[in-house]
């Protein structure tokens, strides 16, 4: 049971997360998601229509219920909503009902969203170019403002538009850390003053053709594997690349001073978050991974945490060979001795990677680790890379109290971003 708020001295502007709303290829919802994660079981599995259109065979991460991203727009035209912007709906929802906010009575004027996508909608991309096929009367009938939900903004509005948020809606686009961008830039508009509440987090839905077959040709997708549930192996000497995922994850960001007043429950307190950058490459970071570690370190040390204070690292670790061994170079010249102390994971391996929805989804991971006492698990990792040496917690879950959490997400193109939670102590 997470404790009880008691009215105590309030820091200015301090910041909590009191809800988190998931969907996921392990389940359509948030405690579901999480049981099934725990069971060290991968939930990816061979995806039969790309696998005949790209010629290979194509494994990834398919939340359980398609219907969840795939309302249509009316029974007259063959064209369905935007998946992402369904899959945000939903998982917002959830977030908000965890969190105990009463809609009606919170102040729209305090309430905004952050809600990224790593590219906008590529099925709503998709479907466009049909429009030239389709019978003119058809044609006729589709919104003029369909073409807008290809925007990486259209989540972030239409969560806005659906709950009457007139505070800040903001869509961050940092490639694959943009669900983790997304919470951090709450986090700021809730300690500058801007808003209250912020409902921040990702969506993506990206098992597109356009999308796997320019993976496929950049060479980072998992190849060769002998099953679709063991293809993406972070950290494993085996680990050839990553599998591509679909889901959402949201989160209620709120001002410690209105969680007290509705007499809220939070999971943790935000601490801090930082952002970097490491172009060496499209694809791949600089070996040395100096621009990673400056970059834990200079969270830390705005935090005020000390190495020996984290107890569990949520890894980016997407299972290819460079990026796996690039994050535990930059961990280890960061924290010292006490890298090789502390619990880590990457979720990659049984879920797939989410793309833009990575960082939202496995920061509720985390929460709920904290909230559980228990290390989430790394999974397929069967024969750890010796050049990988951190605590990676392979194939089980391990019992273990979290108090302090680190987070670490990565996108194409260099996107850096670190930041660290506290597991929620009403004493302090």
């Amino acid at each position: 049971m997470r404790p009880k708020l008691s009215v105590s001295e309030l820091s200015p502007r301090r910041v909590v997360i009191t809800g988190i709303g998931l969907i996921t290829p392990y389940a359509a919802g948030r405690e579901a998601s999480w049981q099934k994660l725990l069971t060290g079981q991968s939930a990816t599995c061979l995806l039969d229509d790309l696998s005949r259109q790209l010629n290979r065979p194509i494994a990834g991460g398919v939340i359980p219920d398609r219907q969840l991203s795939s309302t249509s727009l009316s029974d007259q035209i063959p064209l369905q909503r935007e998946p992402s912007i369904t899959l945000a709906l939903n998982a917002t929802a959830e977030a908000i009902q965890d969190a105990g906010l009463d809609m009606d009575q919170l102040p729209r004027e305090t309430a905004g969203c952050v809600i990224g996508s790593s590219k906008g909608g590529m099925a709503g991309f998709a479907q466009m170019a049909e429009l030239p096929r389709m019978p003119p009367e058809q044609a006729a009938q589709v919104p003029t403002a369909f073409w807008q939900q290809c925007f990486p903004s259209a989540a972030s509005q239409s969560v806005a538009a659906h709950y009457d948020l007139q505070g800040a809606a903001l869509s961050t686009v940092s490639a694959c850390a943009t669900g983790f961008s997304s919470i951090m830039r709450a986090a700021d508009l809730i300690r500058e003053g801007v808003c209250e509440t912020v409902f921040a987090g990702s969506a993506d839905a990206s098992l597109l053709p356009a999308v796997i077959g320019s993976f496929q040709r950049m060479g980072v997708l998992a190849t060769d594997f002998p099953s679709p549930e063991s293809a993406c192996r972070p950290y494993d000497r085996k680990r050839n690349g990553f599998v591509v995922g679909e889901g959402a994850g949201i989160l209620v960001l709120e001002s410690l001073e209105q969680a007290l007043k509705r007499n809220a429950v939070p999971y943790a307190e935000w601490l801090t978050g930082s952002l970097g950058s490491d172009s060496t490459h499209l694809m791949q970071f600089d070996p040395t991974a100096q621009s990673l570690s400056r970059l834990i370190s200079s969270t830390l040390n705005r935090s005020q945490v000390t190495p020996a204070e984290i107890d569990y690292i949520n890894l980016h670790g997407t299972g290819t060979q460079i990026n796996d061994l690039y994050e535990t170079r930059a961990i280890q010249n960061a924290l010292g001795s006490a890298s090789s102390k502390i619990r880590c994971s990457s979720l990659k391996g049984g879920m797939g990677h989410l793309l833009g929805a990575a960082g939202s989804v496995e920061l509720g991971f985390t929460l709920l680790a904290m909230r559980d006492n228990l290390v989430p698990p790394t999974v397929n990792l069967e024969n750890p890379d010796p050049e990988c040496t951190l605590n990676y917690t392979p194939l089980k879950p391990v019992p273990q109290e979290i108090k302090t959490a680190l987070k670490l997400s990565f996108g194409f193109g260099g996107h850096l971003v670190a930041g660290l939670i506290r597991k929620w102590d009403p004493s302090l």
